[in-house]
């Protein structure tokens, strides 16, 4: 007997659905879901700031100012603070908007797919950023005469940190699909 058939026969019996959605363990699942999210997403704001804060620090420690320093130490310093700038404000704007979700199992799994494609715009953001850092990063390399050595270090590093975001990006972009297709089954009454 197909499942069809024996919910109908199901149904007629006994007026009651075959099936109940435990509501309860679905909005602790939602809310895990959701927590967990926001917090990698505190973490890895966080980390981000940190990251290009001390970088700009460093760089600018490094004094690029005295005579004889070029300009692209520099350049890169004011790069990395206008990095930690748009994050912070994208922060402040992600948490403004965390507000319009309601407390309910729809508006927590909408909170979660904001969440998760937030992760993903910030994901792509920093991967992008790799091209204006590496390239500043050369022309400082050529300035003081160390193109190759320099070219070679932003390309291993580079490498390895566009795998590493890649991955994440990836993770991101998967737990937003499941959370689609959770929503989507909601609102289809499955």
């Amino acid at each position: 007997m197909e499942f069809d058939e024996m919910k109908k026969i199901w149904d007629t019996q006994t007026n009651q659905p075959l099936y109940i959605i435990d509501e309860k363990a679905l909005y602790n699942r939602i809310q895990s879901k959701m927590n967990s999210i926001l917090h990698f997403t505190s973490i890895g704001e966080w980390l981000l700031i940190m990251i290009n804060l001390g970088t700009g620090a460093i760089l600018l420690g490094h004094n690029p100012i005295k005579p004889g320093s070029g300009i692209f130490l520099f350049l890169e310093a004011v790069w990395m603070f206008a990095i930690v700038v748009y994050l912070v404000v994208s922060s402040i704007r992600r948490i403004k908007a965390s507000r319009r979700f309601d407390r309910s199992i729809h508006g927590d799994l909408n909170h979660a797919i904001f969440l998760a494609s937030y992760q993903m715009r910030i994901s792509q953001i920093i991967r992008w950023n790799f091209l204006p850092t590496g390239a500043i990063m050369i022309f400082n390399g050529w300035e003081a005469g160390k193109l190759i050595r320099v070219a070679a270090i932003i390309l291993v590093s580079y490498t390895l940190a566009f795998y590493v975001t890649s991955k994440g990006y990836r993770a991101n972009k998967r737990r937003k699909r499941e959370l689609q297709v959770l929503k989507e089954k909601l609102e289809s009454g499955i």
